[in-house]
């Protein structure tokens, strides 16, 4: 039980994260020149009064896949560490369930994904704003996979440039240093933490990178 409320909290916080920026971001595309000064927050207060329900159904959907998933993945740890190894059908048969759950995981998130922007959009419950978004994104699978593949690669071409710029700049300050004669861990760390501040802030624009098709599709058909 403490496994299953653990892994539904991070879920739903991380949900309330998504509708956020997605809630501002559908905000400033349909309201334009009218749109609150303050996207955010008007979006926090949105999802604080209309939208926990549905952040709340989606994080638990994750859930239902997500535990069986952790559960699996320690019995065949604790199978694969034994003296005696167990049959080769249980074992591939547990890979297969693994992955199957995973796979399962990795379709709801990504359709929790945009059912939260429907969500912020028409202001629907959860299960019709997923019809919505599933259907929409099956129509448009060649314009979503090309704004996803693009976006993606230039999220990660950022965090690359910030890595290595962050790591030439540590390097010559480590260089002042005369004490200082093996300079390859201390860049390598200092990489590896830039590259992990970058993808924190570099992912928040993955929201609306993800969504930008979503939201433009649902404008052309309100509009």
């Amino acid at each position: 039980m403490c496994l299953i409320c653990q892994v539904w909290a991070s879920d739903f916080i991380l949900g309330c994260q998504q509708m956020t920026v997605a809630g501002a971001v559908s905000h400033w595309y349909f309201r334009g020149p009218n749109a609150n000064p303050s996207p955010v927050l008007y979006s926090i207060g949105k999802l604080l009064k209309y939208h926990l329900g549905s952040v709340a159904k989606g994080s638990f959907l994750i859930t239902l896949f997500k535990v069986p998933r952790l559960i699996l993945t320690y019995l065949h740890a604790k199978m694969s560490a034994r003296a005696e190894k167990g049959s080769d059908c249980a074992k591939c048969g547990l890979k297969c369930c693994i992955c199957c759950f995973y796979c399962f995981e990795k379709f709801i998130r990504y359709l929790n994904h945009n059912a939260y922007t429907i969500i912020t959009i028409e202001r629907c419950h959860f299960c019709k704003a997923a019809a919505k978004a599933f259907s929409t994104i099956v129509n448009n699978a060649l314009q979503v996979a090309t704004i996803n593949s693009v976006g993606d690669f230039i999220l990660f071409l950022g965090k690359c440039i910030v890595t290595a710029v962050t790591g030439i700049v540590g390097l010559l300050l480590l260089k002042r240093n005369s004490d200082l004669h093996f300079f390859a861990v201390p860049t390598l760390v200092i990489c590896i933490f830039s590259f992990f501040i970058a993808h924190c802030i570099l992912s928040l624009y993955e929201v609306p990178d993800r969504n930008s098709a979503l939201i433009y599709d649902r404008y052309q058909l309100l509009n």
